[in-house]
């Protein structure tokens, strides 16, 4: 599912690329319990939502990296200072 998004936004597809990330990756991600997998699915997604170029998008593109970056510090795992950095790049403070 995810590679499907990742094509579908190479194309510029960014709608069907968020409706699958939304609406069928994501939910998997949450039924197995796969935190890790959810958190850079979230971070894939403010990548989407960002490249959209939406305003409205903002709020939902902030709440995406709050949560991933939480998980990721929750899990210990190096991908935190990545999502740390791609905060700082997006305008959101850490």
């Amino acid at each position: 599912m995810g590679r499907i998004a990742d094509i579908l936004q190479l194309r510029g597809d960014l709608d069907e690329a968020l409706r699958i990330r939304r609406e069928e990756a994501l939910p998997v991600y949450e039924r197995l319990g796969d935190v890790r997998a959810l958190l850079v699915g979230r971070v894939y997604l403010a990548f989407i939502l960002k490249q959209r170029g939406k305003p409205e998008d903002g709020p939902e593109i902030e709440r995406l990296m709050r949560q991933a970056l939480a998980d990721a510090r929750r899990l210990r795992i190096p991908e935190a200072e990545q999502i740390q950095g791609f905060m700082r790049e997006m305008g959101i403070a850490p």
